[in-house]
């Protein structure tokens, strides 16, 4: 049986249109670089759904995240409406891509305040 009939059908769109969007931003761009922060760049390539898991080529390597569990009882399957559920990664990439897009626009100098901006809160939360 195909777990992926299990993913609702607005979920699997939501990856379909983030992956145009990662698409467009990397023609315009020529990166697939998206940013967690200014300091710690991440490449994502592929989202995808398969076999009930959210999979993605992350830094390089094949990461994936279950979405869809099977409830041994009724032995049924549902899908995950938790953290970790498929609407919540997209959720979380879509926040980067509109990160690495402002970073796109924004000049060297403005990219270096920045990330001075960040690492001076990560240096006033370490003493404090």
């Amino acid at each position: 049986m195909d777990l992926n009939q299990f993913i609702k059908k607005s979920h699997l769109r939501a990856v379909e249109k983030f992956n145009a969007d990662l698409e467009a931003f990397v023609k315009e761009t020529g990166d697939n670089t998206l940013y967690e922060d200014v300091n710690t760049p991440f490449t994502l390539s592929n989202v995808r759904v398969e076999n009930g898991k959210l999979c993605y080529t992350f830094d390089g390597a094949e990461e994936s995240e279950n979405q869809v569990y099977l409830d041994s009882e009724d032995n049924q399957y549902y899908e995950s409406e938790g953290l970790d559920s498929i609407p919540e990664y997209i959720k979380f990439w879509r926040a980067c891509l509109r990160r690495a897009r402002r970073y796109w626009t924004m000049s060297p100098e403005q990219l270096d305040r920045l990330s001075d901006g960040e690492e001076e809160e990560e240096d006033s939360e370490l003493t404090d």
